[in-house]
């Protein structure tokens, strides 16, 4: 990771209404309310009907970037992802929140180390097990959703996790929330929205399942408690702001230091004590107020060109915290229409790839005064070696992460 005393220390993580913001259930996500449209009762999936549809549709019509060989491809990258957990459900499958393999006596017998050295114990750990950058938070209770398809998410004064038939019991106790981010393929995703950018996102989620299994059955051997999260549980973009991975971007994706919104994001909720990281800010605000490449091109207009702000724009959102809000219906129902997953937003935002000098003609105003932070986070990329620097003018080239492990 690039070392986060190379950037300012953000004042707040957000700026919040409590007035207006309330936990957010899975309900209310674009995933539940299009399958729920598409099949007409509550369903998570049911949305992939109509986009396999239109995937065997452009198969079978010869579409370049459609063909049988890269679906195929796609789908063998999303194996791991839907044995592990299929994109995350709470204790489901892989992603119990009960010890599956740790023998008894090491749950039993909590590891006495200072909590700067457990804390470098799993930072390690996440790493081998696949995490390309990893922070650390207090788990705060208003970013755990409030319900999931059919059973609510309560704080419990109980001792471990555990599902029940009338809700999923999280202790109150378990109050540390560890990011993980999983940089993807940038070369794949710029081929978006063919189906090899939809490969790069199905292997993302394939090494973020592992991860997160791993990780959290190496935390209980240390005697502690753990809860293994994909999309499930609790939101993974407000804590990976508040772990230090980085900022949210007009995309209403996270835009990391180290790959930009090019990642995917998991994490392991533990009651292990560990040291906190602090949120930063590179600049991102700043510059997604005069850069409009991804709302220019999204081919389904669900990223708009205001400024932020408190109020969600539909019932997908959830009002109260200051950003850009984006249409996710309007997304999924071109993921459905396309046959694949888009990435568009992704593939050309300027920090997946770094600075480039044409790419100042794309932003509304240049901010001088205290620097273009795309120049200045390109330069951090190219000390640290995530990007390969480059003649003046041409696009900088991405280095692939060195991995410790999976």
């Amino acid at each position: 990771m690039i070392p986060r005393n190379e950037m300012k220390e953000a004042e707040k993580a957000y700026v919040l209404d409590e007035s207006l913001y309330q936990r957010y259930p899975v309900t209310r996500q674009a995933f539940v309310t299009v399958s729920t449209k598409d099949k007409g009762e509550i369903s998570y999936l049911h949305f992939l009907e109509k986009m396999k549809e239109n995937m065997v549709r452009r198969m079978m019509e010869g579409e370049k970037g459609h063909q049988q060989q890269d679906n195929a491809l796609d789908l063998g990258a999303n194996a791991f992802n839907l044995i592990i957990g299929q994109y995350g459900f709470p204790n489901f499958q892989l992603l119990q929140w009960k010890p599956m393999f740790t023998p008894e006596l090491m749950q039993k017998t909590p590891l006495a180390l200072p909590s700067s050295q457990l804390t470098t114990l799993v930072k390690d750990g996440a790493q081998l097990y696949g995490a390309d950058l990893v922070g650390i938070t207090d788990l705060d209770p208003k970013w755990i959703y409030s319900q999931d398809l059919f059973k609510p998410f309560v704080l419990s004064e109980g001792s471990a996790p555990e599902e029940t038939e009338e809700a999923f019991l999280i202790p109150r106790k378990i109050n540390k929330s560890i990011v993980m981010a999983f940089a993807m393929n940038d070369d794949m995703i710029n081929e978006s929205p063919e189906v090899p950018a939809s490969t790069a996102t199905s292997i993302g989620y394939s090494r973020m399942g592992i991860a997160v299994v791993a990780l959290a059955e190496y935390i209980r051997a240390l005697g502690y408690q753990a809860i293994p999260s994909m999309n499930d549980t609790a939101l993974n973009i407000p804590l990976a702001v508040e772990a230090g991975l980085g900022q949210l971007g007009r995309l209403g994706l996270l835009i990391t230091p180290e790959f930009g919104p090019n990642v995917r994001l998991a994490k392991v909720l533990t009651d292990m004590p560990l040291d906190v990281d602090s949120p930063v800010d590179f600049g991102i605000t700043e510059f997604c107020k005069n850069c409009y490449l991804c709302a220019d091109h999204c081919p389904s207009g669900s990223i708009g060109y205001g400024e932020p702000t408190l109020e969600g724009v539909c019932d997908n959102n959830n009002s109260g915290v200051e950003k850009w809000y984006i249409y996710p219906e309007k997304c999924l129902r071109y993921w459905q229409k396309n046959g694949s997953s888009c990435a568009n937003c992704i593939a050309v935002c300027p920090f997946t790839r770094g600075f480039e000098s044409m790419q100042c003609f794309e932003c509304d105003r240049c901010e001088t005064k205290i620097g273009c932070a795309l120049q200045v986070n390109t330069h951090l990329r190219i000390k640290y070696g995530y990007l390969e620097s480059n003649v003046w003018g041409n696009q900088p080239k991405v280095l692939k992460p060195r991995r410790k492990g999976f």
